[in-house]
């Protein structure tokens, strides 16, 4: 049995539409996890990171990384287009992570001065 020539013709249209498209969704700006790296690194500043050492340092390594991606994104093509994607991916848990260690010290800040007041109290009813 053989297939009609104009199937053939469709058949082949179709495959190679489907690989067009695929190349071009593959190459597109990775825009969620730009938002996503943005929103972690705002709420990491937000949380008063730039003032915890070792906050900032994650803030610093979040905001480098959003930089690269945005430059290997200018760039385009699809090989660059993953690398930025993975790049956000990274910022973003950068940023989380500054933003736990920000809120950390505030904790640890905190209890310490729990303890002081404690304390203060403790000698006052002596």
């Amino acid at each position: 049995m053989t297939i009609p020539n104009t199937t053939q013709r469709a058949l082949l249209a179709m495959f190679l539409g489907a690989a067009l498209l695929g190349g071009c969704a593959s190459s597109r700006p990775p825009t969620e996890k730009m938002e996503s790296s943005a929103a972690s690194i705002r709420g990491a500043e937000q949380a008063g990171a730039e003032d915890v050492p070792r906050a900032a340092l994650y803030l610093q390594l979040a905001n480098e990384q959003s930089t690269k991606a945005k430059a290997l994104i200018a760039a385009g093509g699809k090989d660059n287009m993953r690398a930025a994607a993975n790049l956000l991916m990274r910022a973003s848990a950068d940023g989380d992570l500054a933003i736990a260690l920000a809120d950390d010290d505030k904790d640890r800040l905190a209890a310490e001065h729990a303890l002081a007041e404690i304390h203060t109290f403790e000698q006052q009813t002596r």
